[in-house]
């Protein structure tokens, strides 16, 4: 069984109206036993329990959630939600309740979370940077200016390198560059 029938099942479980849940980013907890669904058409996160296949909570959040990220001990959920100026809404994954709202640049989306668990890093795709939060101090410490529209990121094992993909390159999109043409 693919995991796209398992989560429309588990959405209509917690919604009549599935078709508009529009799940939008995922998170696993380490041990596997919970997958967390941002819905950005419903404005709520679904936190699904795997070995029932059911929704264990719905979790509302305070704008569109384009992105997720879970602390390593599963305590904390971090979502995005975008907005021309995004919030983190920081939630206590046991109930739900949250804890802290913390800001971002426009359209935040694709958290990331440092090895160390105290820095998240996020991408703001219409102002073309990263924001770096300080999470013990909750609050944004630097932007890394990056190439157009950061729409997701990964940080390497070692944690040094973050890895950034854009939605679109830089400069014109009918200008060729770096390959040759091959003629017929």
């Amino acid at each position: 069984m693919t995991l796209f029938p398992v989560l429309v099942c588990w959405a209509a479980a917690a919604d009549e109206t599935a078709n508009s849940l529009a799940p939008e980013a995922m998170a696993a907890s380490a041990d596997g036993q919970r997958l967390f669904v941002a819905c950005a058409a419903a404005n709520r996160v679904l936190a699904l329990d795997v070995s029932s296949s059911m929704v264990a909570r719905v979790i509302k959040v305070p704008g569109w959630p384009s992105g997720l990220a879970l602390s390593s001990n599963g305590g904390r959920l971090y979502v995005t939600c975008a907005a021309p100026e995004s919030t983190v809404a920081v939630f206590d994954t046991s109930n739900g309740r949250l804890q802290n709202k913390l800001r971002a640049g426009h359209t935040a989306m694709a958290p990331v979370l440092g090895p160390s668990g105290r820095t998240l890093y996020v991408c703001n795709r219409f102002d073309n940077d990263v924001s770096v939060i300080d999470l013990p101090g909750r609050r944004e410490i630097a932007r890394i200016p990056v190439s157009r529209e950061p729409v997701a990121a990964a940080l390497t094992p070692d944690g040094r390198w973050l890895l950034v993909a854009n939605h679109l390159q830089d400069g014109r999109a009918d200008v060729q560059r770096g390959c040759r043409r091959q003629r017929d």
